[in-house]
């Protein structure tokens, strides 16, 4: 058992206190959990009580942190996974977040993927974006269901192609390289072959 001697305000932020335990600072949470758990001066608290305390004080910091997070970008489950692995949040704590945020549709590895997808399909072919849907955790079986009806925009690809052809000499050399681009940009060998002989004139 421990005897609380304090319970003060922060400074920087008077929604959260500073809990002091037999004279000595023990940890600060919300003013909302210290009351919860009617927390006061000269009461005591058990080992099994601050353990409890401690833990319900990290869940709500992780999941401050998490939506902090979300309101600049959204992440996939992967992401927000390691993102709170390497903040030093234990496993328990990270599974809770984790199913909080899927439970209220702050983290929707589905929507990301679609929103994804839109945001790079004039940039990149089917298979590049394929690969890094994955690089970020989204499932095969996710992965499926976004890219079922899926195709490249022809005229995208022509586009890429005239641009990195800027300037350029249409010669074997350069028609090489440009083969060699659009590949890495995830095109198929159709595709490219296809855009590669229309810029050529064929």
């Amino acid at each position: 058992m421990s005897l609380i001697t304090k319970i003060e305000p922060q400074t920087k932020n008077k929604d959260r206190v500073n809990i002091f335990l037999d004279g000595e600072f023990k940890l600060g949470c919300s003013l909302e959990l210290a009351m919860l758990n009617h927390l006061k001066v000269n009461t005591e608290i058990s080992d099994e009580q601050l353990e409890k305390l401690v833990f319900e004080n990290e869940k709500g910091q992780a999941l401050n942190k998490a939506v902090t997070l979300l309101g600049k970008n959204l992440k996939t489950r992967r992401q927000m996974r390691t993102y709170l692995n390497d903040k030093g949040y234990s496993k328990n704590i990270v599974d809770y977040v984790i199913d909080k945020l899927s439970e209220y549709n702050y983290i929707n590895d589905i929507n990301y993927a679609t929103i994804y997808v839109k945001s790079v399909k004039n940039k990149y072919g089917k298979l590049k974006i394929i690969n890094n849907l994955r690089q970020k955790g989204i499932s095969e079986k996710d992965i499926d269901e976004v890219m079922q009806e899926f195709e490249s925009d022809t005229q995208s690809i022509l586009t890429l192609a005239q641009k990195y052809m800027k300037n350029k000499e249409i010669n074997q050399d350069n028609m090489a390289k440009l083969y060699r681009h659009l590949l890495s940009k995830g095109f198929s060998y159709d595709e490219v072959n296809s855009v590669v002989r229309s810029i050529k004139g064929e």
